[in-house]
């Protein structure tokens, strides 16, 4: 994936239109444009006004995730791919995800927070 496509994800993460995004980070549509199909080259003060926009600038440059290492990668692509999706089919992903979540609950697993589903306090004497 290129730069310009990891920026447009970006933008989508963020939940803004790209004339939006456009004129919070100090540029217009048409160069927003022009940056989201690697039309042209990212410049230093173009990218102090993203990461003002809490962009993650690691991601777009590298297309690694500065929280990559708590999701891994796999969780880290679903991420990316959900964010991509219209809003329509992101609902459907997560009604799908609580669905499969719901249906094999008691198998345990990991968390975005922690590597296991047991909390700190579960399993202590509450005394």
């Amino acid at each position: 994936m290129s730069f310009g496509a990891r920026l447009a994800e970006e933008r989508k993460r963020l939940g803004l239109k790209q004339a939006e995004f456009a004129g919070m980070v100090g540029t217009d549509a048409p160069k927003q444009s022009l940056y989201e199909n690697d039309r042209r080259e990212l410049r230093a003060d173009y990218l102090a006004r993203l990461a003002e926009a809490r962009v993650d600038i690691v991601y777009v440059l590298t297309g690694q995730r500065v929280a990559g290492d708590a999701l891994g990668q796999g969780a880290s692509e679903l991420l990316s791919a959900y964010l991509s999706l219209p809003a329509e089919m992101q609902r459907a992903l997560e009604d799908l995800a609580r669905s499969l979540r719901d249906q094999f609950a008691g198998l345990g697993g990991q968390t975005v927070h922690a590597r296991r589903m047991t909390y700190k306090g579960e399993g202590r004497d509450p005394s």
